[in-house]
């Protein structure tokens, strides 16, 4: 039977959890930060529900303590707040979702997460799919006055590859890649690879 940690201040979270959970998994909830992290030094968990409700700092040095194990970290939060969960999945959470969520979408993430996959609640995977069409849509304005060519090589310096990969890649020579990306710089106002990267990946 796999071991599921619970980690929340409230009561009532814990309770709420607890009352859900399927059977399929061995529970054990904490109410303090160090009962935890005493409890993850003695046995690793296949997840940890951590309900961080509102303090990011606290689940962001959970995430970075489990960084090399296979724990997975699932972020609750009473008021799911979207700029954190962007932040949470790049930090390594593998399930974002309110800390009150049914019990039917509880155990999908917990089912999710413990496969190896990872479980966003709807509304942030709406949020994102907004997100990245307003990106997109902004890219492709920001490049409007470059050529086909001049843009693919844009493109390849966001990704933070150097002239040599970029010449590899196109089947040119790496002076030419120079020379696009000096006129790329003129006609989009930029002075440097960096600033190039950024304007890129903004979108603006």
């Amino acid at each position: 039977m796999k071991r599921l940690y619970l980690y929340s201040k409230r009561d009532s979270v814990l309770k709420h959890w607890k009352s859900g959970m399927s059977r399929l998994y061995k529970l054990q909830g904490f109410q303090e930060l160090g009962s935890l992290y005493a409890a993850l030094e003695e046995a690793r968990p296949a997840a940890v529900l951590f309900d961080y409700d509102g303090h990011i700092g606290e689940i962001e040095e959970l995430l970075q303590y489990l960084k090399s194990t296979k724990t997975a970290v699932m972020a609750m939060n009473s008021s799911p707040v979207y700029s954190d969960g962007i932040v949470l999945l790049k930090g390594g959470a593998r399930a974002l979702l309110n800390a009150y969520a049914s019990a039917n979408n509880i155990n999908q993430a917990v089912k999710a997460v413990v496969g190896g996959n990872i479980w966003l609640y709807p509304e942030f995977i709406q949020m994102m799919i907004r997100q990245n069409s307003m990106i997109a849509a902004g890219r492709q304005e920001t490049l409007e006055p470059l050529s086909a060519r001049e843009r693919e090589l844009a493109e390849m310096v966001a990704l933070g590859m150097s002239n040599k990969e970029i010449a590899q890649t196109a089947d040119i020579a790496e002076q030419t890649v120079k020379t696009h990306l000096k006129t790329v710089y003129e006609k989009l106002g930029v002075a440097s690879r960096l600033e190039l990267a950024i304007m890129v990946n903004s979108g603006k």
